[in-house]
């Protein structure tokens, strides 16, 4: 009897496979057998779940941002207070042990940048980083509108803030990237979070 084969299973050991290489040779030198390679399939097999490098890079893109929002999420919906949603947000927005980014943080910038050149040549790509900050924006917004609401926080621009505290936090993303020995991510944003919640606050 023909071994079943896990399709799910076998898509997802593609991905993870696919985050490696990318993460290491970058997106624009990756070849598909690199990640067949990697993935320990054959070349052909592949393309039975990806027809291109583009729809694996897209796949990839949709699967990291996905664990990524799940974890801001569910950190800021136990949360009881607004300071502390806001807490929680940011530091799950940079937790990069949480999401499995330790060894492959550099995938994000090189998927940012591949998906803006992508959307320059060609209007199919669904690369929507308008569609990724906004929903950040958006959760972070509601935290702070809900803030203003109680009188815990002065009142501000709830969309002017979120979007000042999605740029800190890639901000915090960029300089652990580029010197991670001496930058301690987690650190920077917790006093970030300190000294702005500090700065909105009421009191």
């Amino acid at each position: 009897m023909p071994k079943k084969v896990d399709k799910e299973a076998k898509k997802d050991k593609i991905l993870k496979a696919a985050m490696k290489v990318f993460a290491k040779k970058g997106i624009f030198e990756t070849k598909m057998e690199m990640v067949a390679q990697k993935a320990g399939i054959a070349k052909g097999t592949i393309y039975e779940y990806f027809k291109s490098k583009d729809e694996l890079a897209q796949m990839v893109f949709n699967y990291l941002l996905v664990q990524m929002n799940m974890h801001v999420k569910q950190d800021m919906a136990i949360a009881s207070s607004p300071a502390e949603k806001l807490k929680a947000g940011i530091l799950a927005y940079v937790d990069v042990e949480a999401l499995g980014l330790s060894d492959i943080s550099e995938i994000l910038p090189d998927l940012w940048a591949y998906g803006i050149r992508l959307r320059n040549s060609r209007a199919d790509v669904p690369f929507d980083l308008r569609w990724i900050y906004l929903q950040y924006r958006d959760l972070f917004g509601r935290a702070l509108q809900e803030g203003i609401d109680k009188g815990h926080f002065k009142n501000l621009d709830p969309k002017s803030v979120s979007a000042f505290i999605v740029a800190a936090a890639d901000g915090f993303y960029l300089q652990w990237m580029s010197d991670r020995k001496n930058f301690n991510l987690k650190n920077a944003a917790e006093d970030f979070i300190d000294k702005m919640l500090a700065g909105i606050g009421n009191n």
